[in-house]
């Protein structure tokens, strides 16, 4: 009886796990793995996919950081609202007045700096940082950064 509800739990935590993996945001795994497959991509091809960085520093003799920047702000608002409007004479224009009355807002600032280490002319690190947002969250935006950089697929 034992045996056959350790294997239940197993296919149950499997399952889960499989659900889970659906879940998985694309842009962030590929973001991640760039980490590891643009390392080696030569200086001139990263400047002619990512574009011109953000800044760019001289780290040590022989050594260049380059770091670029993508943000995304999204928000909305939310509540009851009042509007009132009338029309002006034969002009066509119109004049209004809208008054929120309460209500919430959010808003949402994703960001992602990707600072590449160039030794000998190539990329040899590529290190992500940004918002307090998710793990997940930030390494999407990372995307926005390395998209055209990595190989199509």
């Amino acid at each position: 009886m034992e045996h056959r509800s350790l294997i239940l739990g197993l296919i149950g935590l499997g399952l889960a796990a499989t659900g889970l993996a659906g879940c998985a945001n694309p842009r962030a795994e590929a973001a991640a793995q760039a980490q590891t497959s643009l390392v080696g991509l030569r200086k001139a091809d990263l400047l002619s996919c990512a574009g011109a960085p953000a800044a760019a520093m001289q780290a040590n003799p022989g050594e260049e950081v380059l770091t670029y920047e993508s943000r995304k702000v999204s928000g909305y608002a939310s509540g009851p609202s009042f509007g009132l409007g009338f029309f002006g004479g034969g002009g066509n224009v119109g004049y209004g007045l809208g008054l929120p009355l309460g209500g919430s807002s959010y808003v949402d600032d994703d960001n992602c700096r990707a600072s590449f280490t160039i030794r000998n002319g190539a990329v040899t690190r590529i290190v992500y940082g940004g918002s307090d947002a998710s793990y997940t969250s930030r390494l999407a935006q990372c995307y926005q950064i390395v998209e055209n950089c990595l190989p199509r697929g």
